[in-house]
């Protein structure tokens, strides 16, 4: 599993996660990683962010002090299915893993 931070316009926006082609995001309003077709699509195709692959360590650090929770307006819809997942990643499993990735 590799670790990514995704900026957008220099500002960090996703903690991501890739295994086996499936692109996870970290999400502040749930605690959890989702599995995100739209972020796969992105690192695979579209490249609207730009992907620095980080540790663990980095990523339990930004997890923790720097990505802002989305609005819960603005973002209803997707934060409602991303609630609704019926199985999500916790960040404590998924770091696990990655650290024997060294980036």
């Amino acid at each position: 599993m590799k670790l990514f931070l995704l900026k957008e316009d220099d500002e960090p926006v996703w903690v991501a996660a890739l295994a086996h082609e499936t692109m996870y995001g970290y999400v502040p309003n749930t605690g959890k990683f989702h599995d995100n077709n739209a972020l796969r699509n992105d690192y695979y195709m579209e490249r609207d962010f730009t992907y620095e692959q980080i540790g663990s360590a980095e990523a339990r650090r930004l997890i923790e002090q720097v990505l802002a929770p989305f609005d819960e307006e603005e973002y209803a819809e997707v934060l409602a299915e991303w609630r609704a997942d019926p199985k999500p990643l916790d960040p404590t499993e998924v770091l696990s893993m990655a650290a024997g990735f060294n980036p």
